[in-house]
């Protein structure tokens, strides 16, 4: 099946349309299955799963109200949309209102299918990333952080509490800290956990387009807008939106994201109709939103609507009693993925990773675990290993103390990875964290081109 292809159930009484649909349907790559009334459609999805399931209210043998309950009752998250007459419009608004996900009035042209397939689609494509999400969460980090010290654990203990209100919280702290995490945990705590959590990053959408990727377009409004699209509250609602770098917003998108939260209503670009929307707001930021108000960057009235809990979480440095159990947590992950000799740290190496002062945070142990386990020696990671594989470790003092240079360093490294990686430039730059013409410069710039093979 190809990525944008869906299984489609079109369940109606009326032969014509129901062909029509296929056809229509088919055209855009999409598996459509027929069944002329609801039983038949209840049979069909007793034996197959449907991404997508048009159904028509009004049919001889099964009322299409009844048909959409039992759906829901199976499946609480199956995207279903309505077919409706002139005349039962106001059934269809009921049907949406017991779990339904959009409705076509009847006649309706091949673009107001299209269109309501494409949103459907989205919909489901956000429903199965959240599926993901809550395995990954389960299987990685079930609703818990990895960590030792008091100060996490009082944080996790406001998070429990916080998650079971709608109050919207502030999540600050460094780069690395875990704030993305903590958003899904007090997602995965609260009542909204069924319902989607969905994720902005403000420092990587472009700004012409923020306000589209928030509210949601319809056709036509600009250039490229070749469908009605759903914006990021939209698809949360229910759930929960999280916006990562919130300080990172500007100043007009700021003013209309402040009234979409005192409203609970959004407008798409390009029209005039409120859309209401019930989702819970989680923000963070690793700069000061109160001295950004202080410089007028960042407006006083949104930043005392997301600052209603204010959760600060501590870098690493301050903490590092986390460090031995993040590192054997990450060591642990990465053996699971990758086949590794490496089964853990000797008590040197364990000690000198906890004095790091990891300026990353959580994210650079990480990684400084994993480039560990690719380049280390023996079946434990030793103080050795990481002196060659971290510029900023501080030398052990075990023999005459000498402080190596950054440049022998890396070079000691390079060399490192060249010997366990049997000179291959694409593993070694993946395990030393750069790219391969960086490595290319760097291992001329030691005068190590002889040392291994150039294989890729």
């Amino acid at each position: 099946m190809v990525a944008n292809q869906m299984k489609i159930l079109v369940i109606d009484d009326d032969p014509a349309l129901r062909d029509a649909c296929r056809e229509i349907l088919r055209r855009q790559g999409h598996h459509v299955e027929l069944a002329e009334g609801g039983r038949g459609g209840l049979a069909l999805l007793g034996k197959f799963a449907f991404d997508v399931i048009m159904l028509d209210l009004r049919m001889p043998d099964i009322d299409g109200m009844t048909v959409l309950r039992r759906i829901i009752e199976q499946d609480p998250h199956a995207v279903v949309i309505i077919i409706s007459g002139h005349g039962s419009i106001e059934r269809a608004v009921e049907a949406m209102k017991l779990g339904a996900f959009d409705f076509v009035s009847k006649p309706f042209t091949p673009d107001r299918l299209r269109g309501a397939v494409e949103k459907a689609r989205e919909k489901r494509q956000l429903i199965l990333e959240n599926a993901y999400l809550k395995d990954e969460i389960k299987r990685r980090s079930p609703t818990r952080m990895i960590y030792r010290s008091a100060a996490i654990e009082k944080i996790m203990d406001l998070a429990r509490r916080v998650a079971m209100s709608d109050a919207t919280v502030l999540l600050t702290g460094q780069s690395g800290t875990g704030k993305g995490i903590l958003a899904r945990i007090i997602h995965e705590l609260s009542a909204r956990r069924s319902s989607p959590f969905v994720a902005v990053d403000c420092s990587t959408l472009v700004p012409t387009l923020f306000e589209s990727e928030l509210f949601g377009h319809v056709k036509g409004s600009f250039t490229g807008a070749d469908a009605d699209k759903m914006g990021k509250f939209e698809l949360s609602d229910g759930g929960t939106l999280f916006f990562d770098e919130v300080a990172n917003i500007s100043w007009e998108i700021q003013a209309k994201l402040l009234k979409a939260v005192e409203d609970r209503a959004v407008c798409r670009v390009g029209s005039n109709r409120l859309i209401s929307v019930d989702t819970r707001l989680v923000a963070a930021t690793n700069q000061n939103l109160a001295q950004a108000v202080q410089a007028g960057t960042f407006r006083q009235d949104l930043f005392y609507r997301l600052n209603v809990v204010h959760i600060e979480l501590p870098p690493l440095k301050d903490r590092p009693e986390d460090v031995p159990v993040l590192a054997e947590y990450f060591l642990d992950r990465y053996r699971y993925r990758s086949p590794s000799r490496v089964r853990g740290f000797a008590p040197q190496a364990m000690e000198a990773l906890a004095r790091q002062p990891w300026p990353g945070n959580v994210r650079e142990l990480e990684n400084a675990v994993q480039r560990l386990a690719v380049l280390a020696g023996g079946e434990l990671i030793t103080l050795a290993d990481i002196e060659a594989g971290s510029p900023a470790a501080v030398h052990s003092g075990a023999d005459d103390g000498e402080l190596l240079s950054l440049a022998e360093l890396e070079k000691r490294q390079i060399i490192r990875a060249m010997n366990r990686l049997a000179g291959h430039r694409g593993e070694m730059a993946k395990a030393l964290g750069i790219d391969r013409k960086t490595l290319r410069l760097k291992i001329r710039k030691y005068g190590l081109e002889d040392q291994g093979p150039d294989a890729d």
